[in-house]
């Protein structure tokens, strides 16, 4: 009841057979920033609120039918969880890991406790031919790439500026440019409202449309409908945006050793965003170890390298406190054969969150971490990747 009272919105809290699960904050990952957000979890669907003065304005109602929940691989977002529904798709952050697990179970348990309830009413339903059938791409609302994970459009690899902006696919949630997602296409889980989708999503959509449309073809002759829409009018809202006339971005050239991993790689041995220390200034920076070769991206989801670094031959060298005076050395040789030179980089950082890797001949590349764990676990990467 309390929780009926501090709703604002229109909601039924006190209905017959629901139930309260869970309730807390988390904060919801938006284009820019992180949102505190307040989640209510019920047996049947999950609220999505924003926390005011006067309790809580109700955002979204997340039905638990079709939902998936979804946890991050990557240590740098290790409380992060993706919830993905029909109506709508978003990551999540909770404040330490164990409250992200506890939030996934929870969700999970009733997702799974409610599909058993709705199957045991729909065992004798009479299926109807559908394009939801074999028809995932566009049936459900995408996670969309945080604005700030990704510096380049996932198509072309042009860099986005001021000017030349990023635009959402709504079908798989990439970030685009304008010249990538050029159309508007016609999707299920906005009810076949034509939005704006990328390139590649778009030739899916449409051809997948042509080829269930021979198998809706029976359904047709028979007078039956296909969610109020028919497949030639959903073909016929398929669409192209139409252009500014501004000249786009001009696309970099770039060799193709560094398109061959992404930022986002699963197959990776380790990944995770660095400081590396150049031009006597510290800049944070994504990092992935693959095949012993070390790739440098500007954002954790771009789609090709800026840099890439094959580590054979390469020394890792950790910086360790002197006795008696606690400054640092490194614990190996470095290049530089003036120590103040050399010593100048960590200056009053801690010396557990500092590694360089070096080799003759070469710049040697300084980093920072932001823990001791993380610290040991790229060195002990690199001393692997380091040998042959």
């Amino acid at each position: 009841m309390e929780i009926q009272y501090a709703l604002i919105g229109n909601f039924e809290v006190i209905y017959p057979g629901r139930e309260l699960i869970k309730m807390g904050e988390l904060q919801k990952l938006s284009r820019k920033e992180m949102q505190p957000r307040v989640f209510i979890l019920f047996n049947d669907t999950l609220l999505y609120t924003t926390p005011v003065p006067a309790g809580y304005k109700l955002i979204n109602v997340l039905t638990l039918a079709g939902m998936k929940v979804k946890k991050t691989t990557l240590d740098d977002f290790k409380n992060e969880f993706n919830i993905i529904s029909i109506q709508r798709s978003f990551t999540v952050c909770a404040n330490t890991s164990t409250e992200r697990d506890e939030w996934i179970d929870a969700i999970s348990k009733a997702i799974e406790d409610n599909t058993l309830k709705r199957n045991s009413f729909e065992v004798n339903r009479t299926q109807v031919p559908s394009l939801e059938k074999g028809f995932v791409l566009g049936s459900k609302a995408p996670l969309w790439v945080p604005d700030a994970r990704v510096t380049m459009c996932m198509l072309c690899t042009c860099e986005f500026t001021v000017t030349w902006r990023r635009h959402h696919c709504r079908a798989c949630g990439r970030v685009t440019c304008g010249n990538c997602s050029n159309n508007k296409a016609p999707l299920l889980y906005l009810e076949y409202r034509p939005s704006r989708v990328c390139d590649e999503c778009n030739n899916k959509l449409f051809a997948e449309v042509e080829r269930q449309m021979e198998e809706m073809k029976t359904a047709k002759e028979e007078g039956k409908k296909l969610d109020n829409v028919q497949p030639e009018e959903l073909l016929s809202r398929f669409q192209r945006i139409r252009k500014s006339g501004r000249h786009g971005q001009k696309n970099i050239k770039r060799p193709a050793w560094l398109k061959e991993v992404h930022a986002n790689d699963q197959g990776s041995t380790m990944s995770g965003y660095l400081k590396l220390f150049k031009g006597k200034r510290w800049k944070q920076l994504w990092f992935v170890l693959k095949d012993k070769v070390l790739y440098k991206y500007k954002a954790s989801e771009d789609m090709a390298a800026i840099d890439s670094r094959p580590l054979l031959g390469y020394q890792v060298n950790r910086v360790v406190e002197e006795a008696g005076d606690g400054s640092g050395s490194l614990s190996t040789n470095s290049n530089s054969s003036d120590p103040r030179a050399r010593n100048q980089w960590y200056e009053g950082i801690e010396r557990h969150l500092l590694f360089e890797l070096t080799h003759p001949g070469m710049q040697p590349m300084r980093f920072q971490t932001d823990s001791a764990a993380s610290t040991e676990k790229w060195v002990t990467v690199l001393l692997e990747a380091s040998v042959p």
